[in-house]
């Protein structure tokens, strides 16, 4: 299976301006940071996981499920002298029944792992193998048992954090001449012990701004929260 990254969301969950949270103020006459939240798009890994030979693929011990997962953001640079200087988007995940341990859905693995301003490829190959872990795809062959991923890096410097967690996140950062705006597209491979029923999940963007006034934090409005909840399966 070959999966192509594309420019654009197909899918938007929700569009809107960022907010200070209620424990903290933003300052009068900042200007507003708006971002758009896509849609997260959700292969079923026995599905993709299949060669041309069709040779079957099962879940490793333990697992009921697992799921590759594409979440997308775009953030919009709020106008001069301000910049964006960290944004961060996080995913929460939780079993589908209510009566599943804690913990018991989760990261797997996620992509990109460590992306730097170094790296001299925007546009680049990499592959999701059997054993449910992202690597380069120098060598991947048609044929073999994966998936081999198109992918554009837009933001100059990410680094992901919590796989083999339920909470995992990206980090983006800025470098010189490379603001953060525009849109970026990561990957996750989502897995639920058994028992667990699938994943919920929510999506969370948290953006650290600075201008004229200061240093501040920006996050989700409240009504933004019920937009950007999902499922899998």
């Amino acid at each position: 299976m070959e999966i192509t990254t594309p420019s654009a969301i197909p899918l938007v969950a929700w569009e809107g301006a960022l907010e200070a949270p209620p424990v903290a103020m933003a300052p009068k006459g900042a200007a507003p940071v708006v971002v758009t939240i896509g849609r997260p798009e959700v292969w079923a890994a026995a599905e993709a996981l299949q060669n041309e030979v069709h040779r079957p693929w099962t879940p490793p011990l333990g697992l009921e499920g697992a799921w590759l997962v594409r979440f997308a953001c775009t953030l919009r640079a709020p106008g001069p002298p301000g910049r964006i200087t960290e944004a961060r988007q996080n995913v929460y995940l939780t079993p589908r029944h209510a009566a599943a341990p804690a913990g018991s859905a989760y990261a797997f693995s996620l992509f990109p792992e460590r992306l730097t301003v170094e790296d001299s490829q925007p546009e680049f190959h990499f592959n999701l193998g059997p054993e449910l872990t992202f690597a380069s795809g120098a060598g991947f062959k048609v044929g073999e048992l994966g998936v081999k991923i198109q992918y554009r890096r837009v933001f100059p410097a990410i680094q992901s954090y919590g796989a083999g967690e339920p909470a995992p996140y990206w980090v983006f950062k800025p470098r010189a001449l490379h603001p953060l705006e525009g849109t970026q597209f990561v990957y996750a491979v989502v897995a639920a012990r058994a028992g667990a029923g699938g994943a919920r999940g929510a999506l969370e963007v948290v953006v650290t701004v600075e201008d004229r006034f200061g240093v501040f934090r920006l996050g989700l409005p409240e009504e933004a929260r019920a937009h950007v909840g999902f499922t899998v399966p």
